[in-house]
This record gives C-alpha cells, sequence and structure tokens, in this order.
C-alpha cells in the first residue's frame, strides 16, 4: 500500500536517469536519502523495483509496470501545474458573458474576435438575452459579465463602450414629404420594439420630452427585424445609426432628417462581483478598446 506519493516521485525520477547519483542531484537530496526512499517504497509494495548494473539500475518487471502509472500520473501533475500557471497569469479559463442578439452581431463579436487572438487559451460562453434576463444572470453569478443597452438602473458597476445616436428611418424611397419634427411621425406608419424592452422605454421616455406618444402599427421584438420591415417599406422605425451603415450605404434606408434629437445611449458592460482571470482580461481590454 503506498500512502506517500513522495516515494512515487523517487521512484519516478531514478528510474529516468537510470542512476541513483544523478535521482539525487535532480531532486536536491542525498543519495542515501534516494536509497532510503527506494528501500522504503519497495518495502510498501512487497517486491524489488530496480536490479544494479554497471552503469547504474534498471527497472524489474514489476517496477516497469509501476513506472507506466508513475508516467501517467507525473504527466496529469504536469499538465495540472501548467494549468495553474496559466491560470496565475491570466492567460486562460472561461468567459461568461449575457448580452442581445443585437450586440452580439454588432458590437460582441468584433471584441471577441481581436481578443481571441490576443488570448487563445480563454473559452467563452456567451448567453444570448434580453437586457432583464442578463441582469439576472449577473445578479446570480452565472455570468462574469453583460453588455446591455443603457440606461443602465440596476447597482452595478458599468463602462460605456460603443455610443449610440438613434433617428428615424424608412426605406430609401418612402415619401417623407411633410416630415419636419417629431409630432408629424403621427401621421405616418411606424415600426417599434415591444413596449417592454428597455430600447423602447428609453425612446418613449425621449419622446414625451417633446410632447409626443407613438401609438406603433406593428411591434417587433428584433432590431433586426424592424430593420427588415422598414427596407420593405411597411413604415418608418427608430434605431441607432451605428447599427444601419451597410443599408444606408446601399441605399435601402434614408435617415429623416427630424431637427429634435433623442438622448445618446450606449453599449455598456455591467460587472457585479469578483471576476475570473478570464474575465478581468477581458475587462481590461475593453477599458483600452471599448
Amino acid at each position: 500500500m503506498i500512502s506517500d506519493l513522495n516515494l512515487l516521485q523517487v521512484f519516478y525520477v531514478v528510474a529516468n536517469e537510470e542512476s541513483f547519483s544523478k535521482a539525487s542531484e535532480k531532486l536536491y537530496i542525498s543519495q542515501p536519502a534516494v536509497s532510503q526512499n527506494i528501500k522504503s517504497l519497495e518495502d510498501n509494495v512487497g517486491f524489488q523495483l530496480f536490479v544494479r548494473t554497471k552503469k547504474g539500475v534498471k527497472l524489474t518487471q514489476e517496477g516497469l509496470e509501476i513506472y507506466d502509472y508513475c508516467k501517467s500520473i507525473f504527466k496529469q501533475v504536469d499538465e495540472l501545474n501548467q494549468t495553474i500557471n496559466d491560470l496565475s497569469s491570466l492567460d486562460t479559463g472561461t468567459l461568461y458573458i449575457g448580452a442581445s442578439d443585437t450586440i452580439c452581431k454588432y458590437f460582441l463579436i468584433d471584441k471577441l474576435k481581436e481578443f481571441e487572438t490576443i488570448f487563445p487559451k480563454i473559452r467563452y460562453k456567451v448567453t444570448n438575452c434580453t437586457t432583464s434576463e442578463s441582469m439576472r444572470l449577473l445578479k446570480n453569478g452565472d455570468v462574469d459579465l453583460v453588455f446591455v443597452h443603457s440606461p443602465v438602473y440596476e447597482d452595478v458597476k458599468t463602462i460605456n463602450c460603443l455610443a449610440l445616436h438613434d433617428v428615424f428611418v424608412c426605406a430609401y424611397d418612402y415619401d417623407t414629404t411633410g416630415i419636419n419634427h417629431l409630432s408629424d411621425l403621427l401621421n405616418h406608419r411606424v415600426l417599434l420594439l415591444e413596449e417592454a424592452s428597455s430600447s423602447r422605454k428609453m425612446l418613449d421616455n425621449n419622446l414625451l420630452k417633446y410632447g409626443v406618444i407613438l401609438k406603433p402599427n406593428f411591434e417587433l421584438a428584433s432590431l433586426d427585424l424592424l430593420v427588415e420591415f422598414s427596407k420593405k417599406d411597411m413604415g418608418i422605425t427608430c434605431i441607432a445609426e451605428e447599427y444601419i451603415q451597410d443599408e444606408l450605404k446601399n441605399k435601402e434606408l434614408k435617415i429623416i432628417n427630424i431637427p429634435e434629437k433623442l438622448d445618446t445611449r450606449y453599449i455598456t458592460l455591467c460587472y457585479d462581483r469578483n471576476l475570473s482571470n478570464a474575465s478581468k482580461r477581458f475587462l481590461e481590454y475593453i477599458k483600452k478598446n471599448g
């Protein structure tokens, strides 16, 4: 019965070096101590592990079988030590992130792609969900970081990343004659996000400052769907200009010039607990490149 793993380590080094004296140098212990360790191990297992030769020592048949197990054990120990070193240097681990489909598409994918080239050993688990669900996951400790659209009402730490400028847009050929103010939108077909969404709530509050309450003809759960509906000339919608650069360039959508400006929003990074090493690295990256 082997209860002292140090005996196995001495055995493993002696077997590799085929010499008690060389093992002594490698282990930084005296040669008599090496001999005593091997004697103790042989007493424990009940059979001889080495035979002496002119050049040193060789494993017995029984010793070879023990050696095969030790080789596997100490390989795993080496791998464990490497993992510990990686974790200590913040170069590995798993990063747990919560974010909406929209934020993933227009912001997070590019950031993760850049970050992965710097830290290729880090793994990722991205949960796609709404702002409220992201915050719930963060509070429960199920994710390290979340990206949401501002404003953020929860008591968490935040970093504003990409600034978003909301504009009203329509199909490129849509007749915008007579739309000179926000109030003129009341006479047109309007498409908006669902009333419960955080982005819709902020829009409604913005519009109230100008005395405007829009009652949309269509309410949708996805910004991408709003864009598609608007491109099909189904009505006017409100979306961050930063999200529709391709559609504007390709003349699929156009911005309606309205003098009343909506408040600037942000894609905001939120965190609320002791961060893992991987999330610390990503947080530092976002602070520099967000």
